[in-house]
C-alpha cells in the first residue's frame, strides 16, 4: 500500500515541477515567472521529499521535515529579493491587466524613461 502512495506522490511532485517549468517558459514577465518557480520549488520538491520519507522510513523523516520547513521559509524570501531586484532594474509587468501600484505610492522614487533604454525604463547592462 505504501508503494502506491509513494508512486502517487512522485507523480504529483513531478507534475507540479513540470507545470512550474512550463510556467517559467510561458509567462510573460519576471514577476509571474517567479510565482511559477516558487510554487514549483516548494510544492513539487515537498511532494518528492514526502515520498522519500514514506519509502525511507523513520530515519529520514526528520531530515524531510527540516528540508520542507526550510524550503517553505526561504523560497518566498528569495523570490521577494529577485522581484525587488527586477523592480529596481525597472522591469515592466507584461501580464494583461497588471498594475504597478508602487508608481502611485507617495514618496516612491520614479525614474524618468530615457531614449537610451528604448522607452522601457530598464537599466542598461
Amino acid at each position: 500500500m505504501s508503494g502506491v502512495v509513494v508512486d502517487v506522490l512522485v507523480v504529483i511532485g513531478l507534475a507540479i515541477m513540470t507545470l512550474g517549468v512550463y510556467g517559467i517558459v510561458r509567462f510573460p514577465d519576471v514577476y509571474t515567472q517567479l510565482h511559477a518557480s516558487g510554487k514549483a520549488a516548494v510544492l513539487g520538491v515537498s511532494a518528492l521529499l514526502v515520498a522519500a520519507a514514506i519509502d525511507g522510513g523513520a530515519a529520514i523523516v526528520s531530515r524531510v521535515v527540516l528540508t520542507v520547513v526550510l524550503l517553505a521559509l526561504t523560497t518566498p524570501v528569495a523570490a521577494h529579493a529577485v522581484a525587488q531586484a527586477a523592480h529596481h532594474r525597472r522591469e515592466l509587468m507584461r501580464s494583461p491587466g497588471a498594475v504597478d501600484e508602487t508608481a502611485t505610492t507617495p514618496g516612491a522614487t520614479v525614474l524618468p524613461r530615457t531614449a537610451n533604454d528604448g522607452g522601457t525604463g530598464a537599466v542598461p547592462d
